[in-house]
């Protein structure tokens, strides 16, 4: 469920360069806080998170260059701040329970493999974060009973992944709590909605759990519902006095994650 939440670059100019040094400044504290292969998990959703709640916050950032192994014609400009951390441990636990679904669900044998190689990196974020940690765990677990039981409403589903991603977008408790878990929440549940309809023909072929087949409608169905969805979360972005990267947050959020 990654990779939905992410900028549309033909729409961007100097933004762009913002965009890619918030995302190569994960990467490098992906591998500082958890070595080479945390960095297989790296996605760009947790660059929204960075830029999101840096916006709100406004927390002193760094800038530095260096050389890439991937891009190492030209050095890259990362930038990290307090917040850059914090999606890395972030990504971490969402990836580690990701693993351990599919491998439940499926049992894909290199989803088994990554899951072993997660673990610690995971205890070590469970134990910093515990509230947030709990939140992915208890909704994981809640997602897997709702999947596996024909008597539950559509939306039970939808508003667990909400109500999982609520807490991620707090970093600490304080007077934005409820404003933060109200736009996790919706956006969260836009994120599940796209997902079935992103994965509706190969989890047919494979006959996989999808909340579309589940009630009978198709991907083309789901417009408007899954506008009303980001609709919701965009209200709720719109009350919260941004200023810094406004802009590019609302290039992910308007058009970016179509």
């Amino acid at each position: 469920m990654f990779g939905y939440i992410i900028c549309n670059k033909e729409k961007l100019e100097q933004e762009e360069k913002r965009y890619q040094s918030a995302y190569c400044g994960l990467c490098k504290d992906l591998e500082k806080r958890f070595g080479q292969l945390a960095r297989i998990s790296l996605n760009y959703d947790m660059v929204f998170l960075i830029l999101f709640l840096a916006s709100l916050y406004e927390p002193e950032e760094e800038d530095y260059e260096f050389s890439c192994v991937m891009h190492p014609i030209h050095k890259k400009k990362a930038m990290v701040n307090i917040y850059t951390g914090y999606a890395a441990d972030m990504t971490v636990a969402l990836s580690y329970y990701k693993c351990l679904d599919d491998w439940q669900d499926e049992h894909k044998y290199l989803e088994r493999w990554y899951l072993d190689r997660l673990e610690t990196s995971y205890r070590k974020v469970e134990k910093c974060y515990p509230r947030q940690c709990k939140a992915i765990s208890e909704g994981i677990k809640k997602l897997n009973e709702i999947e596996h039981s024909p008597f539950v409403q559509p939306d039970e589903a939808v508003n667990c992944f909400g109500r999982l991603m609520s807490e991620i977008f707090i970093y600490k408790e304080d007077f934005w709590s409820n404003s933060l878990r109200n736009f996790g929440y919706h956006l969260g549940r836009f994120i599940y909605l796209m997902d079935a309809a992103v994965d509706y023909k190969k989890d047919r072929k494979n006959n996989n759990y999808n909340l579309l087949v589940q009630m009978g409608k198709k991907p083309e169905e789901m417009e408007e519902i899954l506008e009303m969805l980001i609709g919701e979360a965009a209200r709720q972005f719109e009350k919260l006095p941004l200023v810094q990267d406004v802009h590019l947050l609302r290039n992910i959020l308007y058009g970016g994650v179509w």
